[in-house]
């Protein structure tokens, strides 16, 4: 008797019965949002290094570029839609203005 079920076991194969595993999309990354925020990291350390930037600023400024990344990764994980790029866009704009402005003095 154990024999047999030994032998069912064993012909049924390890996956015998389990549930199939579906495919998740792979993430939808923007390349060009990777760019972009690479960029602005770049004019954060420049304008710190020249002392156009506060600590504090340059902090701030940082820490947005961190969400903007974070905010990209969780999007990407069901693939972006075109809302999803476009608010990514709209950050982003957003914080090379800031960066800009906060390095020339024209924003505090």
């Amino acid at each position: 008797m154990i024999g047999l079920v030994l032998a069912a076991m064993i012909g049924s194969g390890p996956l015998a019965g389990t549930i199939p595993v579906q495919a998740r999309p792979l993430p939808s990354y923007n390349p060009a949002t990777s760019a972009d925020l690479g960029t602005i990291r770049r004019d954060v350390r420049k304008g710190r290094e020249e002392g156009s930037l506060s600590r504090r600023q340059a902090r701030e400024l940082r820490r947005e570029s961190r969400e903007v990344a974070m905010l990209e990764e969780r999007y990407a994980a069901g693939g972006l839609s075109t809302a999803e790029q476009a608010e990514l866009k709209a950050r982003i704009e957003v914080l090379r203005a800031l960066t800009r402005g906060k390095r020339l003095g024209t924003i505090k």
